[in-house]
């Protein structure tokens, strides 16, 4: 089958200069005459995590088509197949059970926008918060299972409305997703690169994609064309493993933070997007988790034990065994706090959290810990200040202190919600903490519909779609935990309605 359609002229490499000639996925688009497609689809999604696996399942599911899903990698599920399997969702069931009658969409989007700083998307996170029960049912219609009795308050929210998977992983989610789209017949490729757009003026009509890619070497695989018959979804993520872009975007970012994400997490299909006149928007906002922990790589366990200490116990800094922050704040208020703990040269003096290890002494949380030597049981005050150099008098006092603020619930130093804080007695599960690069606030802008906007005519480039971490603007200056899988899975029901009323 041959089609005449041309390239534009101006590629991604030309478009980003010098910074492109050393990142994967910046290719020159070259002027081209007539291509002869290797194979079409109705529906191309660029991706397979949350935002990626859900928007191919509900596009299959309205009935645009066939759908074909493409992963550059080795395995799918991207960042959302290792993250925490959290998910917040008000009114879900185990909330209700818990007698947390009192919220709603509305209070979530309160608790956003005083973390986007006014920077954040209402409308957009709205739509979210409203599709929220949603994106639960298609969770638990795929065959995902949830904690039992498991819906907690994490940092920045005003109500308990987290659930959490019931492995503690986003692959819990990623797996049945998956599994029920091959039953209805959706194609799934790995190692499929994209290299380019195929466009028509303001309409894509194809890609370029490298098959049998192996990444990160460019060279590996040979090039085909694929048509696409109705849209083009772009679901591939952030930037977070791009550490050119990122010094580029934000030069303030400490380059020698570890990060949560998948090596894959490079961002060149973003980059090529916007090469083709898609408009970028809060590319600088880059979010770090300040769960991280200096003793793993990677995303790790820390999420999940901290889940424990910042409720229950107490992070104070070695410099001088004080407390330095409200635990429950939100990620960029508790990140920047963290930073602050630096010796005289500069660098990173880890600050510990701390919680009572005969409350938890069976928890998986805690015995994975411990077992991969990124937390400590300490049965003394005394212990824990020789193991971590930290003042013993002022540590003690900073515990006696928070002791009697646990039995009057009140915090005059930080004003951190008291209500699930417990007294604490040795002996403690004690952790290192340090902030790792987590998320990017920044991306390609989009309508509320997931229509990809031109940044030439500030109008939707026709086909072309984008949902989850690869869009920006949306959630402001700091996204709140367990908002990310929200908001994936719900702009995956959104892309396929909005693909089906375009056609």
């Amino acid at each position: 089958m041959q089609d005449r359609r041309n390239f534009l002229k101006l590629g991604a490499g030309a478009a980003l200069g010098g910074l492109a000639s050393t990142m994967p996925g910046t290719v020159m688009a070259s002027e081209c005459g007539e291509i002869k497609w290797n194979e079409s689809a109705d529906v191309i999604v660029v991706g397979s995590g949350f935002a990626g696996l859900s928007a191919a399942l509900n596009v299959k599911r309205s009935g645009v088509g066939s759908v074909l899903v493409l992963e550059k990698m080795q395995v799918f599920g991207g960042n959302s197949a290792i993250n925490g399997g959290w998910l917040a969702i008000p009114k879900n069931p185990t909330q209700l059970a818990q007698g947390v009658n009192d919220d709603s969409p509305e209070e979530l989007v309160k608790d956003q926008i005083i973390s986007g700083r006014g920077m954040q998307n209402e409308d957009m996170l709205r739509q979210i918060a409203n599709r929220a029960l949603d994106a639960y049912d298609l969770c638990i219609e795929t065959g995902v299972k949830f904690r039992k009795d498991f819906n907690i308050q994490v940092g920045g929210h005003n109500k308990a409305r987290a659930i959490r998977t019931q492995h503690g992983t986003g692959g819990d989610i990623t797996t049945k997703l998956y599994e029920a789209g091959v039953k209805e017949g959706i194609d799934y490729r790995l190692q499929h690169y994209i290299e380019d757009f195929i466009m028509d003026g303001q309409e894509i009509i194809g890609l370029k994609v490298r098959q049998n890619y192996r990444f990160p070497d460019l060279k590996t695989g040979k090039s085909i064309y694929i048509k696409a018959n109705r849209a083009v979804v772009l679901a591939n993520g952030g930037f977070a493993r791009n550490m050119e872009l990122r010094a580029a975007v934000d030069p303030s970012l400490d380059p020698t933070l570890d990060g949560t994400n998948a090596l894959g997490a490079t961002g060149e299909v973003t980059l090529t997007a916007m090469a083709h006149g898609a408009l970028p928007v809060h590319m600088n906002l880059i979010q770090t988790g300040h769960w991280g922990s200096p003793d793993e790589g990677g995303f790790g366990w820390s999420n999940a034990l901290l889940s424990i200490g910042w409720h229950e116990g107490v992070s104070v800094s070695v410099l001088n065994g004080k407390r330095y922050m409200n635990e429950r704040a939100d990620r960029k208020t508790c990140s920047e706090a963290i930073m602050k703990n630096r010796y005289q040269d500069g660098s990173p003096a880890y600050p510990v959290v701390f919680f009572n290890h005969k409350d938890h002494p069976d928890d998986d949380r805690v015995v994975r810990a411990l077992r991969d030597d990124m937390a400590w049981k300490v049965d003394s005050f005394e212990q824990l200040a020789e193991k971590f150099n930290i003042p013993l008098t002022q540590l003690k006092q900073t515990v006696k202190e928070f002791n009697a603020q646990v039995s009057t619930r009140q915090d005059p130093l930080f004003g951190r919600k008291m209500d699930t804080a417990v007294e604490l007695k040795p002996p403690f599960v004690v952790s290192r903490i340090w902030p790792k690069v987590h998320y990017c606030m920044g991306g390609l802008k989009t309508d509320i519909g997931a229509r990809v906007i031109d940044g030439r005519s500030m109008k939707p480039i026709k086909k072309l779609y984008a949902v989850g971490e690869v869009t920006g603007g949306v959630h402001g200056e700091a996204r709140l935990s367990s908002t990310s899988c929200l908001e994936c899975l719900t702009m995956g029901i959104v892309v396929s309605e909005t693909i089906k009323s375009d056609v």
